[in-house]
């Protein structure tokens, strides 16, 4: 059973990464069946291959430039992470946005992680200059 303080390891772990860009660790904080879910996103990545893809795809559509983690509840397995992030998108503007992460934890790794963000925001961000 996964306990409060191997939930809080793997989120660590699983941020850090997300700070650095580091595609392969975030993707090595996943379960071998854990699920990826952008509130944006048309479906769920379920696979190592997927979560790559969407992963990537998220990280080079918006450079993480700032992180602030304002919020963590663990209530095991489960977490809910609240967080404001500065991000640069591929048109060089900068903006900020709240993000909640909801997570659920199994054998140490992210069993499942749904991630909501003001997807207006993101598009707007993102349009052409």
């Amino acid at each position: 059973m996964d306990t409060r303080a191997s939930i809080e390891a793997i989120l660590d772990k699983a941020y850090e990464a997300r700070r650095a860009e580091d595609v392969e660790a975030v993707i090595a904080c996943f379960h071998e069946d854990g699920r990826f879910l952008s509130n944006g996103a048309p479906a769920a990545a379920r696979t190592r291959s997927e979560h790559r893809t969407a992963i990537k795809e998220l990280f080079d559509a918006f450079a993480l430039l700032d992180f602030e983690q304002h919020c963590r509840v663990i209530d095991p397995p489960r977490a809910v992470v609240h967080w404001r992030g500065k991000f640069r998108a591929k048109n060089g503007r900068v903006g900020e946005t709240d993000v909640i992460d909801l997570i659920e934890v199994r054998d140490g790794r992210i069993a499942s992680l749904t991630t909501f963000f003001d997807t207006a925001y993101a598009v707007n961000l993102a349009a052409p200059g």
